[in-house]
């Protein structure tokens, strides 16, 4: 394509599918020679639109949690998502990583000439789009960070202004950035080192914007610092925790599926110990709330239910946490959304 460096950014599906065979084939080369030359196409915000991006989350009302469940808008999910760029590269069970099907030409040019076919209306090779494809290029999964906006949300209904949160699997940020939007003192516990890094930086920046909350983190084995914290100072205890070896966020020993090497060596080594101190850490009236799958992935909601009655907890219900889906993805699913819970437990 003759013009300026670039402008295939600004080709639409719909241009690039009324375009000749040759032209088609042309541009698929100059987008893949464009980010083969670029790398990844990980979120790249300036200070300004850091900035911008954290007030517009602080600004939004929190919305209320339904009886039907709780979506969340994005917002705040890309400033999340900027503090960790490793994450495009962590592997979902025995699917390929976006990081892989980038590495690869044969699948990079692929997952152009497929973004362009699918979004009539779309730029099918700028950053966003692409980012898109290489999360859902077939045979691939991604990890997903949690919505600050559900956060901020779970936040309100559970735990009191100034009140004190624990997150025994802190993730990718998604309730720290919610957290440091309310007032809250928010204690995350990680063990993976390049997740941890990411999340002091984020703490970092947004401390210079004179957020509403507070927060600490610590580096290691919730297993480990749960039981250093003080007994019956926590408000919330809010999390969720993996789903044992479905993502493996790095291979270092201190990774949960490391240590136990069995599910059941999991559950009896991490999750009953991490929900026993959780009952311990809370005061007397204080809520537990556990994002889990919903669905066939470990462990499940009446498995999570048992643990917690046996150390304590009282159950309380349950509220459907709704996941945009694909289309493209689903063709033969009219549902907008797949379905993960957040179970609600309380301290008598």
């Amino acid at each position: 394509m003759r013009g300026a460096p670039g402008e295939f950014l600004e080709v639409r599906g719909r241009d690039w599918q009324a375009s000749g065979p040759r032209r088609r084939t042309r541009l698929v080369e100059v987008a893949f020679q464009y980010w083969r030359q670029r790398g990844f196409p990980r979120y790249a915000l300036t200070a300004s639109e850091v900035k911008r991006e954290y007030a517009n989350l602080a600004a939004q009302p929190v919305a209320p949690i339904a009886e039907n469940g709780i979506a969340g808008s994005i917002s705040g999910l890309r400033l999340a998502n900027f503090f960790q760029p490793q994450m495009w590269s962590v592997r979902v069970s025995r699917y390929l990583s976006p990081a892989d099907v980038f590495k690869s030409d044969r699948m990079l040019r692929a997952a152009i000439e497929r973004s362009w076919t699918i979004w009539p209306d779309r730029f099918g090779a700028n950053a966003a789009t692409l980012r898109r494809i290489l999360k859902t290029f077939p045979g691939t999964a991604s990890v997903s960070n949690f919505r600050p906006t559900v956060a901020r949300s779970v936040l309100e209904q559970f735990s009191p202004d100034r009140g004190t949160v624990v997150d025994f699997s802190a993730g990718y940020g998604g309730r720290l950035l919610g957290a440091l939007s309310r007032k809250r003192r928010y204690i995350g516990i990680e063990p993976c080192f390049a997740q941890v890094a990411g999340l002091r930086r984020m703490l970092t920046t947004v401390k210079e914007f004179r957020p509403l909350g507070s927060a600490e983190i610590l580096e290691g084995c919730a297993e480990d610092l749960m039981s250093q914290l003080p007994r019956c100072r926590a408000d919330l205890v809010f999390s969720s925790p993996p789903y044992f070896n479905w993502e493996k966020y790095s291979n270092d020993a201190s990774q949960s599926f490391v240590r136990h090497a069995t599910y059941e060596a999991w559950r009896d080594g991490f999750l009953q110990p991490v929900l026993w101190e959780s009952a311990r850490v809370l005061r007397r009236g204080g809520r537990l709330v556990l994002n889990i799958s919903g669905g066939r992935r470990k462990p499940d909601a009446q498995e999570v239910r048992t643990i917690c009655q046996a150390v304590g907890l009282r159950y309380l219900g349950c509220i459907p946490l709704l996941i945009s889906r694909v289309p493209y993805m689903h063709p033969r699913n009219n549902q907008p959304h797949k379905c993960e819970v957040l179970l609600i437990f309380g301290k008598r």
